[in-house]
C-alpha cells in the first residue's frame, strides 16, 4: 500500500509571510544551508527550504537517481503543501532540479533564478563529480572530502577571510551519509537539460560568480542564451557560494529580480 503523500513529504520549513518562494539546495544539501540568504528571503517572501532526498533528515535514496526524479519528489513537496504557484530559487544541483522542476511543470514557477549551475556538465565538471562520488564511495575522511569540495567551491579570497564562510564550515561539520551523497554527485554528472530549455517560457534569471571554479561563468552564460529571454548577473569575486561569499550583492540581486525592482 502506497504512503500517504503527507508522509512521503520531504523534511521541511516554512519562514516569513508573503508570496511563497522555495530553495533548493545543492549537492548533499540541506534546507539551513541556505543562511544567510534565508533570513533575508524571508522578510519579504513566505520562504519554503527543505532537505534534497537522500541528505540531511530525509530518508536514504535507494539506488541510482536522476535529477528529474528528483525534480519530481519536489513536485510532490509542491501538491502536499497545496503550493500552486512559487518563486524558485535553486543553487548548483538544486539549479539542475530547478531546470527540470520547470521543464515537469511550468505552470507552477512564476519567476526561476539558477544560481552557480549548468544544463549539462562538460567533461571537466563531470570528472569532479566522479571525483567526489569516487570519495565518498570509498568513504574516505569526512574532512578530507569536505575540503576537496570547498577548494573547488569556494573563490580564492573567501577560504580565509570571510566570516560567513568560516560560519558555514562549522555548520557544516557533518558531511552527511556517503552513499547518498554518491548517488547525488553521479546524478549531477548525468544532467543534461541543455536542448529542452529552448521550450521553457518561465521567466529565468541566471546567477554566476565571476570565480566559479566548479561552474564558471560560462555555464551560466550557456544557461542565459538556452533559455528564452533569461537574465544573467554576475557576482564579482564570488566563486560557486555567492550567496554566502557575497551575501549582501547576492540578495540584492535576486530578491530585486523577484520583486521587479531590477530592471526587468
Amino acid at each position: 500500500m502506497q504512503e500517504p503523500l503527507q508522509q512521503m513529504l520531504l523534511p521541511h520549513r516554512w519562514l516569513g509571510e508573503g508570496e511563497p518562494l522555495v530553495l533548493i539546495a545543492g549537492l548533499g544539501g540541506k534546507g539551513a544551508s541556505w543562511q544567510p540568504f534565508l533570513d533575508a528571503a524571508a522578510q519579504r517572501f513566505r520562504v519554503l527550504s527543505f532537505d534534497n532526498p537522500g541528505a540531511g533528515q530525509s530518508p536514504p535514496l535507494v539506488g541510482p537517481v536522476s535529477i528529474r526524479e528528483l525534480a519530481q519528489r519536489v513536485c510532490q513537496l509542491f501538491d502536499g503543501l497545496g503550493i500552486e504557484k512559487a518563486h524558485v530559487v535553486g543553487r548548483s544541483m538544486g539549479g539542475m532540479i530547478a531546470q527540470e522542476l520547470a521543464l515537469l511543470a511550468p505552470e507552477r514557477i512564476e519567476r526561476l533564478v539558477l544560481v552557480s549551475t549548468t544544463a549539462r556538465p562538460d567533461t571537466h565538471l563531470q570528472t569532479i563529480f566522479g571525483l567526489w562520488a569516487r570519495m565518498a564511495e570509498l568513504e574516505l575522511p569526512a574532512d578530507l572530502r569536505r575540503q576537496s569540495s570547498l577548494l573547488w567551491c569556494l573563490g580564492s579570497h573567501s577560504l580565509t577571510t570571510n566570516p560567513q564562510v568560516q560560519a558555514y564550515l562549522r555548520a557544516t561539520r557533518s558531511a552527511g551519509r556517503p552513499r547518498d551523497y554518491a548517488l547525488q554527485a553521479q546524478a549531477c554528472a548525468r544532467h543534461d537539460a541543455l536542448e529542452r530549455l529552448s521550450k521553457l517560457r518561465t521567466r529565468a534569471l541566471i546567477v554566476s560568480g565571476t570565480d566559479d571554479r566548479l561552474t564558471p561563468p560560462r555555464h551560466a552564460e550557456e544557461l542565459a542564451k538556452a533559455i528564452p529571454g533569461a537574465e544573467l548577473a554576475y557576482i564579482p569575486e564570488a566563486g560557486h557560494l555567492p550567496y554566502l561569499e557575497s551575501p549582501e550583492l547576492f540578495t540584492r540581486v535576486v530578491l530585486g529580480y523577484l520583486k521587479n525592482e531590477a530592471g526587468s
